[in-house]
């Protein structure tokens, strides 16, 4: 079984991210232009429904097979079980996913009638296209699990290949089709469906192909999740409350709000989802590299990656989210060239970043506690918070709209980065000792850099310029705050002066 470097798989993973992101940069706008600004908001709320059946009818199947594949091939004496594994949760995946697509349909007539507020699509074509929905939710709801298979066996850089081919045929088709063809909504979710069949079957041929052989074929063994029982039921109930803070805001506001102003929201909670993306692209790798080394027992080696990646998330996050929450208005208006629309987005994308970076800042921390199996704080971490914020999030949604439900998000973050980190520090034996290095050395260097080089772009500049000279002044500003992040981190900064020293004996070599 071909395996990959964790930089390789990291480098892999941001470039996998940096072209989705450029194909939805392009694609976004030009969806706005073919379906207008309620189309868009029908897109988030398949997007919203998507992320609330993960949120509640995954039942920690995906993550379980990613944990486990990931110690399997670091336990000799499990690898001849892994085709059993992934035949027993592949079956169970896709029954879970005809259930729900199933579902969708059958509720199509409601959510049209009921839930859905429009002014300028009809009943008839929201009632079709919610249909189309449940569809494309049951022939892509296995691809999580897929996924999570490959990444569990540190396969990023096929999976990132795979995604890439699909994530620009997925958009570009759909441009295509909705500029040219009629009704555009039912044409959009159609080639989501045909891309969808293509994109399934793919990556579960891969993943199969990138199993360890067996010395007999995969069987269903019930026993093989039983072992897994309490992971998967610690990950279940996680999942369950973890809904209420991931996607009670967007439920919420597609009953509260109009179509028009949920389709801002949508657009506000897109370019944050591809935000939220950049860490997942560290997180990814690193959760099963995790799992392997508790698996092994090397205890230094999982230190020192835990502060390596603690510092790097910190050097990629948080100059992203103090340009973009400094200049969001200016940024959205160049990208969308609509003033209303960059009115209405620009204060939803400040406070949705903000919270992001802040959850990032935590989310290292969490990751390790789920490596060595403590569902435990995850499952009691969502559910405090859910009782505490999610009538808040209400509150402040039904007053603010999504400016509310955006606060209560950097709220909720910061209370992660509060306290999540003490709890971890002090659970396991492999961080004592180390919560004052995290919280300095880690978080607060680079935060306090990035704060002072990102602020100082934004006082320097004027309130007028054009487009051109404005994103040229942006890549400056941008690139001086990554490189003070950099040199303020310590394990950051060494990496940094070794990558230059290797270029410039290249360069200067005979």
């Amino acid at each position: 079984m071909q395996k990959t470097s964790l930089k390789q798989n990291i480098i892999s993973n941001f470039a996998g991210q940096g072209w989705s992101f450029i194909v939805g940069m392009v694609a976004i706008p030009l969806y706005i232009k073919f379906l207008g600004i309620e189309g868009y908001g029908l897109i988030g709320f398949y997007t919203a429904l998507q992320a609330t059946f993960n949120s509640f009818l995954d039942f920690g199947l995906s993550i379980t097979i990613n944990r486990e594949l990931a110690r399997y091939t670091a336990l000799p004496d499990k690898i001849g079980q892994t085709r059993d594994l992934v035949r027993t949760v592949e079956i169970g995946y896709w029954i879970i996913g005809f259930l729900i697509g199933s579902g969708v349909c059958l509720s199509a007539s409601l959510i049209a009638n009921y839930w859905i507020q429009a002014e300028n699509i009809s009943t008839v074509t929201i009632r079709s296209t919610v249909i189309l929905m449940g569809i494309v939710t049951f022939i892509q709801w296995p691809l999580t699990f897929y996924q999570g298979g490959l990444l569990g066996l540190q396969r990023m850089v096929l999976l990132n290949t795979v995604g890439v081919i699909f994530n620009t045929l997925r958009a570009a088709g759909a441009i295509i089709l909705v500029w040219n063809f009629s009704p555009a909504l039912i044409v959009f979710f159609l080639w989501q469906a045909i891309i969808s069949i293509f994109q399934v079957g793919i990556t579960a041929f891969l993943l199969w192909q990138s199993l360890p052989p067996s010395d007999h074929a995969p069987t269903f063994r019930i026993k093989l999740l039983t072992d897994t029982w309490r992971f998967t039921a610690g990950m279940t109930a996680t999942s369950f409350v973890a809904f209420f803070l991931g996607q009670a805001d967007k439920v919420i506001l597609s009953k509260f709000l109009t179509l028009e102003f949920f389709g801002y929201y949508s657009l506000a909670a897109t370019l944050n989802s591809q935000f939220q993306l950049i860490g997942a692209q560290v997180f990814r790798p690193l959760f099963p590299r995790f799992a392997a080394l508790i698996a092994s027992n090397a205890t230094d080696e999982l230190r020192s990656l835990y502060h390596k990646s603690c510092q790097f998330i910190s050097v990629t996050i948080l100059p992203i989210a103090a340009i973009v929450s400094l200049f969001s208005h200016q940024l959205i208006y160049i990208w969308i060239q609509d003033q209303t629309t960059a009115m209405m987005t620009a204060p939803i994308v400040t406070l949705l970043f903000v919270g992001t970076a802040l959850y990032n800042l935590s989310d290292v921390p969490y990751s390790l506690s789920v490596a060595y199996g403590w569902t435990r704080l995850g499952f009691f971490q969502q559910l405090i918070s859910t009782l505490l914020l999610v009538p808040l999030m209400i509150i402040l949604s039904l007053r603010l709209g999504g400016v509310g439900a955006a606060l209560t998000k950097v709220i909720l973050s910061l209370a992660y980065v509060i306290f999540i980190p003490p709890i971890v520090h002090r659970r396991f034996s492999v961080l004592k000792g180390e919560l004052q290095k995290f919280y300095v050395s880690d978080m607060g260097f680079p935060l306090f850099a990035v704060l002072i080089a990102a602020g100082a772009g934004f006082w320097m500049m004027p309130d007028t310029l054009p487009n051109i000279q404005f994103l040229l002044a942006m890549v400056l500003i941008t690139l001086l705050t990554f490189g003070v992040a950099v040199l303020s981190a310590r394990e950051m900064r060494a990496w940094a002066f070794e990558q230059f020293s290797i270029l410039y004996k290249w360069i200067y070599s005979e």
